[in-house]
């Protein structure tokens, strides 16, 4: 299976979840725990709620949640809250939180961190990879200051674009050459079995995307707080990843999160005029995020059946079948 059939499997938790009809039982555990806690709105009330679940079941809690997200979303709550918000303090008062914080932004993640994105200039994007950043105030102000954040998010987004999602502008013997550097190359092929240079390379640009993930991240959420941000969040929504997903489809995420952000921003319009150009299931999305009204599905199918073979559709959902289904009811 692949990312795209994963991203099923999460918007299915998601939907259950944002209508009230989300059952624990129903989560089966690894990839399951990873989509409901990267997707769900409430994020603290849901990691409560799987903490109490998981201790119903006798379940050590801490080996069922995964430290990515767990940085994701704090990362999501410090931005948009704040340092002293009562969201955050909740969050960081929780011990797996503050281990998480230390085991994600060592002296060796920061390492890999300047090595594999020299030349990009996003190096205030560093405070992301630096524990003091998540435990003082004072530091974490400065991811909350445009005007020194912007460009690097830009910048990132701008190399992601091209790198990730139309697969140039990365030389397979400079991203091997650093991985051997950073005496990674050992540990990203263990328990492969064929280790080509092709495979190293895949596997080489796989790390690196995890790597960058906490930015990625970080950058399209504060992009997407500024009204010039609109051209690249469209970029990023209309753009499908150059490589097959992997499991837990986190580019796939990326991308929904930028097509959110950009509804937010926008609004319907733009959506309705691009329809043949972003992906059928960011539509999906934001209905179940923000919803669209019964006259703005409507609209929606209207432009559709106007360009039906130039509509982006995916493995999910045909968008002029899920929008007739919709606007008959």
């Amino acid at each position: 299976m692949c990312g795209y059939c994963f991203e099923r499997q999460g918007l299915n938790i998601l939907k259950d979840d944002v209508q009230g009809n989300l059952q624990m039982k129903s989560l089966y555990g690894g990839s399951g725990y990873y989509f409901y806690l990267r997707e769900t709105p409430d994020f603290i009330g849901s990691l409560e709620r799987l903490r109490n679940s998981l201790a119903h079941k006798r379940v050590p809690f801490e080996s069922e949640v995964s430290t990515n997200v767990l940085l994701y979303r704090g990362i999501e709550i410090l931005i948009k809250q704040g340092f002293d918000s009562p969201e955050y303090q909740r969050l960081l008062k929780k011990p797996l939180y503050r281990n998480t914080i230390v085991s994600s932004c060592t002296n060796q993640n920061q390492n890999q961190f300047e090595v594999l994105t020299e030349g990009l200039q996003i190096e205030h994007l560093r405070l992301l990879y630096d524990p003091a950043t998540f435990f003082w105030a004072d530091r974490s102000k400065q991811l909350r200051t445009l005007t020194d954040v912007l460009p690097s998010c830009r910048n990132l987004l701008k190399h992601y674009i091209s790198w990730w999602l139309d697969g140039n502008n990365l030389k397979r013997a400079d991203l091997i050459a650093k991985i051997n550097t950073l005496g990674l190359m050992e540990q990203i092929s263990k328990g492969y079995e064929v280790q080509t240079i092709s495979a190293k390379f895949s596997r080489a640009k796989d790390f690196r995307f995890d790597l960058l993930t906490r930015a990625l991240y970080f950058s399209i959420l504060v992009v997407g707080s500024c009204s010039a941000g609109k051209k690249m969040l469209l970029a990023i929504a209309g753009r499908e990843p150059a490589k097959t997903p992997g499991f837990r489809c986190d580019d796939l995420w990326l991308q929904r999160v930028a097509a959110l952000k950009l509804f937010d921003l926008e609004g319907f319009e733009l959506f309705s005029k691009h329809i043949t150009s972003i992906r059928a299931t960011n539509y999906y999305y934001i209905n179940i995020m923000r919803g669209f009204s019964p006259d703005q599905m409507q609209r929606l199918l209207d432009e559709a059946m106007r360009n039906p073979d130039e509509i982006i559709g995916d493995d999910y959902i045909s968008l002029i079948e899920w929008l007739s289904s919709r606007s008959s009811l």
